[in-house]
């Protein structure tokens, strides 16, 4: 089509759209073409999809041309042609990555609020009248860690490998030994699940590894959760009616089926209420009796959970350079609803630790969890003998601190070396309950690596040694810290915290002095 021709404007060039356009923008005058090795004819056009170009006429072909420069050999491609395919490649190859990192982080979000909120579900489909037993609780977290180690497979490597087969073998072999040693208490390989939900949440973390991912799950699971603690508070009878709290723990084995149990519970966990013969209230004790426990249906991890929920705006707000103010706030309100005497405690400890340079806290909380041990043990000797196994006498910091040293001091060489079951009750006393599992040397050994962790910024660092004293400050009262519905959260930060990038001007370029002292890189 020349200019001027029928159905054009003289002197006017026709205006090409999509794959013509493009393929004008390619053609050159004084350009041959080339199909399948021979010379294009003259005055064709080198496109499949009729490009209208003034000066050259309309011919629809088949399969593309491709151009060659005048005496090059047909085949040979250029240097530009090389560098728009490479680069055409690269983003192609972005774009898969985006889309990748996309979907990860969608799951990383489902299987965060899943480990949060399973046992809810368990509980609304056993108050449904569908029998739920401890078998479903065991299955719903074998499924939750199975889908988190497949979600960061590609960012397993052999290090990891290594460590997670060494856990895996070395507790299993102690729970083999116990089973032998002690054979009415039966195979309980209870600690290779609490051993293993750090290790693979924490690679989840730095499979996804940016903050403001960790922010938005945040963010929707303290908005679950801040829901479900409000509908609670308000309406206590219809949220006993539709989560029968209590016969959900009879039926998984947690609580005594008697009469006595559901009078003291009320329809909830025991601990959902603190009267004043057991001290009530002590956070805004105008709020009553009542402990609300959320979608966790216990007051203990709602309080762990707003605590880290606050730390974590706290930290964050450090990162960015502006206030978390409604993460915190939310975190503060569940903190207060669920009345947590040792949170509310550690709270403000963990504010400090997190304002102090990482370098002045490493090296002492390397030794933390061992002097607490040694006190523990002396504590329990002076205040004098006791008759029979150890009992917990009361609720009070007093009672439970005490009770702990006791089952220390109960523990045989067996038990402190993870060979026999302990004979008193050690959930109670959570530094009995790890060292009866995997021994005093498993143990050193698995809080060295802990504290060897290395990661990309300060940040990680604070993050990590406030995780260690409240570690090491739970195991005294409790061992509710491996429980999947705070840990999945608690190690998922961490590990996204341990590759997260923060501006230059505030990035630390130096190791952290624990892991230069260990030299372990994990992370």
């Amino acid at each position: 089509m020349e200019p001027g021709d029928p159905g054009t404007r003289a002197g006017v060039r026709p205006k090409m759209v999509g794959a013509a356009a493009d393929a004008a923008r390619r053609y050159r005058p004084g350009v041959e073409y080339y199909r399948n090795g021979r010379l294009k004819p003259e005055g064709g056009t080198p496109s499949c999809f009729g490009l209208l170009r003034p000066g050259y006429h309309l011919q629809i072909l088949p399969r593309p041309w491709r151009p060659a420069t005048l005496g090059r050999r047909a085949g040979h491609s250029s240097a530009r042609e090389r560098a728009t395919a490479l680069a055409s490649t690269h983003v192609i190859g972005r774009a898969r990555a985006s889309a990748e990192d996309s979907d990860l982080k969608r799951l990383a979000t489902w299987l965060i609020i899943g480990a949060i909120s399973f046992n809810a579900v368990l509980c609304f489909l056993n108050t449904r009248g569908i029998a739920i037993s401890n078998v479903h609780v065991i299955l719903s977290e074998a499924l939750l860690i199975f889908m988190a180690a497949v979600a960061c497979r590609k960012n397993i490597n052999v290090i990891h490998l290594s460590i997670i087969a060494i856990i895996l073998l070395y507790t299993a072999a102690l729970c083999i030994i116990r089973k032998v040693n002690t054979p009415a208490d039966g195979f309980d390989p209870k600690i290779v699940r609490d051993l293993l939900i750090p290790v693979i949440f924490f690679l989840l973390g730095k499979a996804v590894g940016h903050q403001k991912a960790a922010d938005r799950i945040v963010f929707i699971a303290t908005s679950i959760v801040l829901c479900f603690a409000i509908f609670e508070y308000f309406f206590l009878d219809i949220f006993l009616k539709v989560f029968g709290v209590a016969e959900y723990y009879i039926a998984r084995g947690t609580l005594v089926d008697s009469d006595h149990t559901l009078n003291v519970a009320k329809g909830l966990m025991i601990s959902g209420f603190r009267p004043e013969g057991l001290g009530g209230r002590a956070l805004l004790p105008f709020l009553g009796d009542h402990r609300v426990s959320s979608i966790f249906l216990e007051p203990i991890s709602l309080g762990n959970f707003g605590t880290w929920v606050t730390l974590w705006a706290v930290l964050r707000s450090r990162m960015g350079g502006r206030p978390y103010i409604w993460c915190a706030l939310s975190g503060l309100a569940l903190l207060i609803l669920s009345d947590a005497r040792f949170d509310a405690g550690f709270l403000v400890l963990g504010v400090i630790v997190l304002m102090l340079p990482p370098r002045l806290t490493t090296l002492p909380l390397f030794l933390l969890p061992f002097l607490i041990i040694i006190g523990l043990y002396i504590f329990a000797v002076s205040a004098g003998p006791f008759d029979g196994r150890p009992i917990l006498e009361g609720v009070g910091v007093y009672d439970r601190l005490l009770y702990s040293g006791r089952v220390l001091f109960y523990l045989d060489a067996y038990n402190w070396f993870g060979l026999e079951t302990a004979r008193a009750n050690v959930m109670d006393a959570g530094y009995a309950y790890v060292l009866s599992s995997v021994g005093i040397i498993g143990f050193a050994a698995l809080w060295i690596l802990f504290m060897s962790l290395e990661g990309s910024n300060p940040y990680f660092y604070a993050f990590r040694n406030v995780m260690a004293v409240y570690l090491a400050a739970l195991f005294c009262i409790s061992a509710s810290q491996f429980t999947i519905k705070i840990a999945a959260l608690l190690w998922f930060l961490l590990g996204v915290l341990s590759v997260a990038r923060v501006n230059d001007a505030i990035r630390s370029p130096a190791r952290d002095v624990g892991a230069r002292v260990v030299g372990t890189r994990f992370a």
